[in-house]
């Protein structure tokens, strides 16, 4: 018995470095969603249950990145189809370098995948033509909206993970056809250090009152979303109609949008103590950044993952 416990008590020993010392994404924007650049430890101050969290380093995220888009292709997309495709368009048509990607369309199930070893410009192919052709939307619009297991399905897609790794889902956030429940995604999720991008889908619901999906699903992915590290944009707002100028100013908004994704920092910190489950932490700006900083947003995990003996 005490060979045993010795053992126990080494082992808690040797992990607690790893566990205490993190690793985080991180991204700072200014009121018109510009990053901040040239960001240092005194910028910020940090807590963890109240107690200090020591900030070490802050640096460029200059890793590869990889991006599997998740295109949501449900019934309830029949009248959005070209506001979902967009986003999607517009990120494989940008210059990524250092970037791989990845394209899942899914409804039910998942209806098309292209994956990484395909390449990007398969995909930038592939939704030109998906833009174009009416024929395609009728074939794919349709079904239910398991968007929980798209997501996991994403996740496997990556395989062995880290916060280089981003999933973007373009979605109205609804979900009434997964297996899984919110509460696993969250955990593998959050687990994985993937973060979570989201372009949401909406339009008005008219004479009809909305479904509780509808309701409950964005509120379900920006609490992804938070938890995780990453983004969510609303590009086309409630609009009935979208013209050419307004088509243009989205455009560019998503542009700004994938260049904050793939552009982040890496925050270095060490915590006070180890987690002993999943703990909310707080970032925010330092005492002295207080004023200069009053209208920027501070992106970063929320949760942190407890240590694991």
């Amino acid at each position: 018995m005490p060979a045993l416990c010795f053992f126990f008590v080494v082992r808690a020993f040797a992990q607690e470095p790893s566990c205490l010392h993190r690793t985080l994404p991180l991204s700072v924007e200014d009121a018109k969603g510009f990053q901040v650049q040239g960001l240092i430890p005194a910028d910020f101050q940090a807590k963890l249950r109240d107690t200090p969290v020591k900030i070490l380093s802050i640096v460029p995220d200059e890793r590869p990145h990889r991006i599997v888009i998740l295109v949501d292709a449900s019934g309830s997309m029949a009248e959005k189809w070209g506001r979902v495709l967009a986003p999607a368009s517009t990120l494989a048509e940008s210059n990524l370098p250092n970037t791989e990607l990845a394209l899942l369309i899914f409804g039910t199930s998942i209806y098309e995948q292209i994956g990484f070893s395909e390449g990007h410009t398969l995909i930038a192919r592939r939704l030109r033509q998906l833009t174009k052709d009416s024929k395609d939307a009728t074939k794919f619009v349709h079904g239910k909206t398991a968007l929980y297991d798209s997501l996991l399905a994403g996740l496997q897609l990556l395989g062995t993970t880290t916060s280089a790794d981003i999933i973007y889902v373009i979605s109205d956030g609804g979900d009434n056809a997964s297996r899984a429940h919110v509460d696993e995604l969250t955990r593998r999720l959050t687990a994985s250090g993937v973060r979570l991008f989201v372009s949401l889908v909406v339009s008005e619901a008219g004479q009809r009152s909305r479904t509780p999906e509808e309701v409950q699903g964005p509120t379900d992915l920006s609490e992804l979303v938070r938890k995780t590290g990453g983004e969510i944009i609303e590009p086309f707002g409630l609009r009935a109609y979208v013209d050419a100028k307004v088509m243009e100013q989205v455009s560019a908004a998503l542009n700004n949008f994938h260049h904050n994704m793939l552009h982040a920092s890496l925050l270095e910190v060490e915590l006070p103590g180890p987690p002993d489950k999943k703990r909310n932490w707080e970032l925010k700006p330092s005492a002295e950044n207080r004023k200069r900083w009053k209208d920027v947003r501070i992106i970063y995990p929320e949760e942190l993952e407890p240590c694991k003996l």
